[in-house]
């Protein structure tokens, strides 16, 4: 077994919303995939996805065995795990779905989702690297609930069943990816033991299949879920990050994404595929200054003299919580120090009373908030647990969230 761990991160109650885990494994790849693989499949209920074609596969193969051969050897674990031969063509094995219900393809979510901070290192404590993100969704069954369906019967809500997965592979870097909703590479930060850090938002501006099946159909390349696990792999900088894009195709599966990195000589960039051209494009972290993201392109709108007319009454618009960044970083005294991110990401924290008052999507919560020191590096993660009551006076809901549980290498 190369699972060396797999236990509840805190004692949860009944009325918890959250309910994760802690997972650690390790081995070679293909033993990780394989025993990640057999615990999906018997533990979370996943079926892999299936490729519209066997051309597909075959070029999917092709692709991994000189961009990604990690994702190879594991895939090649995970078909073992499901008694599949190494050479199907039918079904993709370079992911471990699970509670996802009622995908369909051709949809477009739109809205508002999350949000991140990364602090100015020239202005940080010791010279670390502070970041923050609120990952901000739907409380409830995906996509069943959202579209207006019945959910199956007992089915879970979207990232109910959430992780923290710490792979140590016997070959590339040791990595912690933190959320849920997939096995191989949960959805949606990551940290490698360089003290590389990404995470994952919304960009309703992409272009690509939202609320579609997670894996298979027409997959070419890997979806921008599984570059965050393919960088972290192998790059322990910024730098590093920008090159082994560029030299990938990455396809946007289940939402349109924008990806911002960071690490732990205060580099940060935000990285977007651009609407019209499909170019990669970044946009980097100035000196003494802090870089923030939220869900519109920043390649179109990175400052506020350039951000089109919106209510500034509607408090989850991503320029108006851009707004709320720049007012929250005012009132900061460096030398920062890792509260400082969190606060920041408090102050854009999602839970409202009227979600379409404050132009939030229905019963949208922050589902897992983390907060990272990249000297370290280290980790800590908290997590939904459920409504309390309105805010007097607001239209703000009060909410519970589990204590910060810190992860590191």
């Amino acid at each position: 077994m190369s699972i060396l761990k797999n236990e509840p991160i805190y004692p949860s109650n009944d009325g918890d919303y959250a309910k994760p885990r802690h997972i650690i494994v390790e081995g070679t790849n293909e033993e990780i995939g394989f025993d990640l693989g057999t615990l999906a499949k018997n533990e979370y209920g996943t079926k892999l996805g299936v490729y519209d074609e066997p051309i597909y596969a075959v070029a999917r193969r092709e692709y991994l065995a000189r961009n990604w051969p990690a994702m190879l050897e594991r895939s090649q674990g995970v078909l073992r795990a499901y008694g599949l031969s190494a050479d199907d063509v039918v079904h993709d094995a370079t992911a471990l779905p699970y509670d996802w219900y009622d995908a369909s393809r051709g949809r477009s979510l739109e809205g508002n989702t999350c949000s991140a901070a990364v602090l100015p290192i020239e202005k940080s404590e010791n010279g670390a690297t502070f970041v923050s993100r609120n990952f901000d969704l739907m409380a409830m069954v995906l996509w069943s609930e959202l579209f207006g369906k019945q959910a199956p019967e007992g089915a879970y809500r979207g990232w109910e069943r959430g992780v923290v997965l710490e792979t140590r592979p016997d070959t590339g870097y040791k990595t912690i990816l933190i959320g849920g909703q997939e096995l191989l590479s949960p959805y949606i930060d990551g940290l490698n033991e360089k003290g590389l850090y990404i995470s994952l938002f919304h960009d309703p501006a992409g272009v690509g299949d939202e609320a579609g099946p997670p894996s298979g159909l027409a997959m070419s390349g890997v979806s921008m879920v599984q570059a965050v696990g393919m960088i972290l792999d192998s790059c322990a900088t910024v730098e590093e990050a920008k090159q082994m894009i560029l030299s990938n195709r990455i396809m946007h599966m289940i939402m349109t994404a924008h990806m911002i990195i960071a690490d732990a000589k205060g580099a940060a960039t935000i990285f977007e595929i651009e609407k019209h051209s499909q170019a990669y494009v970044f946009t980097d972290r100035k000196a003494n200054e802090p870089l923030f993201i939220t869900n519109h392109p920043v390649y179109n709108y990175p400052t506020p003299p350039t951000y089109p007319e919106f209510d500034e009454s509607k408090e989850h618009n991503t320029f108006q919580r851009q707004l709320i960044f720049r007012d929250a970083y005012a009132g900061l005294k460096p030398p920062f120090k890792k509260e400082d991110a969190t606060a920041m990401t408090d102050a854009v924290h999602c839970s409202f009373v009227d979600d379409e008052k404050a132009e939030a999507a229905p019963m949208e919560r922050t589902l897992i908030n983390t907060t990272a020191d990249l000297s370290k590096p280290e980790i800590s993660v908290r997590f939904y647990l459920g409504d309390v009551g309105p805010i007097a006076g607001t239209n703000q809901m009060e909410d519970r969230m589990s204590d910060y549980y810190t992860f590191e290498f």
